[in-house]
């Protein structure tokens, strides 16, 4: 009898455990956590939403795992870029179905909106030229072989870190909608009022920030990679320059003796660090200058994916931007 229990309870597991493989293959997947801020706002209570890139980890230099490329043949839906931050993506995507997959590089709508890399100063612009140069040859020699993963950012054209942009947020909720009402007929009320909620709350949210950041449109600073130049726009702010062109690379002697130059010269404010990458070089530039020491976190680890996590990401973003700025 014992026996006979044992192989019933094994049986219960078994299909339980299926049951639940079953229900994890229904869901969004985002390459990188912001996407996932967009995604869960309109998914909420529609699938699950998955991100591959895990917390604290870098999409400039991520190498798929297993589970990872089992995560993405097993999705109902994947949103990516499709250039430069998530490039480690392209393989896998090859062989899923076209309908499956949001590629926001691909979007008509996005396309004018897309910015270059900003370059307010022309000799800082033409010094990373040149100093870097040799850099990016390394990188691409030492980066696992993605050499896609830099292009856009040797040839400074194109800023990929479109979820700092509003608009663009925007226009990316509307599709992964579109996509989702097509995949789950049964939610399209649900996913109609979720979308409808993005809207109204980043248009709120978007009024906030603006208010919030305004006593500090004149405030110069410098960020740790060229990535927020959609959201400085968008709310505003005035960014004097950047550390290093590449994040995987640390900036040179020469670059941070014109950050100093600078510094002086504009009355910079902040030098804002990431969680994901934090080099000494700027504790030493803010004891040689003294000027405070800021952190901003463009993959938002601290923030949860939710209903209005999007709207969460971007005041997550304000409030790190004011809390060094106000200083």
């Amino acid at each position: 009898m014992t026996v006979l229990r044992q192989h019933v309870k094994k049986a219960a597991l078994a299909v339980a455990i299926g049951a639940v493989s079953c229900t994890a293959q229904a869901n969004l997947v985002t390459s990188i956590k912001p996407l996932g801020f967009i995604a869960s706002s309109i998914a909420d209570g529609v699938t699950d939403v998955e991100i591959i890139v895990p917390p604290g980890a870098s999409p400039h230099d991520y190498n798929l795992k297993p589970s990872d490329v089992q995560k993405v043949k097993s999705a109902d839906l994947i949103l990516w870029i499709g250039e430069d931050i998530d490039g480690f993506l392209d393989n896998s995507i090859d062989d899923i179905e076209r309908k499956k997959v949001i590629t926001i590089a691909d979007l008509a709508d996005v396309e004018p909106l897309l910015s270059k890399s900003d370059h307010d100063h022309e000799h800082d612009h033409d010094h990373h030229k040149e100093e870097h140069k040799d850099e990016h040859k390394h990188d691409h020699k030492d980066n696992h072989g993605h050499e896609h993963h830099n292009h856009a950012h040797d040839d400074l054209s194109v800023n990929w870190h479109i979820w700092y942009s509003p608009q663009i947020g925007k226009i990316v909720a509307q599709k992964v909608a579109d996509k989702l009402a097509q995949q789950y007929p049964a939610k399209q009320d649900l996913i109609a009022q979720n979308l409808e909620n993005f809207n109204r709350t980043l248009a709120l949210q978007s009024d906030k920030i603006k208010s919030q950041l305004a006593p500090f449109a004149t405030k110069g600073f410098y960020v740790f990679h060229d990535a927020y130049g959609y959201f400085n726009d968008a709310y505003g702010l005035k960014q004097t320059g950047y550390f290093t062109i590449n994040p995987l690379v640390a900036p040179g002697a020469k670059t941070l003796s014109i950050i100093k130059q600078e510094i002086a010269e504009h009355k910079v404010s902040c030098l804002f660090a990431e969680p994901q990458f934090t080099p000494k070089v700027i504790e030493t530039l803010s004891k040689g200058t003294g000027v405070h020491i800021g952190r901003l976190d463009p993959m938002g680890d601290k923030v949860a994916l939710g209903k209005n996590a999007y709207a969460d990401f971007l005041q997550f973003t304000a409030d790190s931007y004011a809390e060094c700025l106000s200083k």
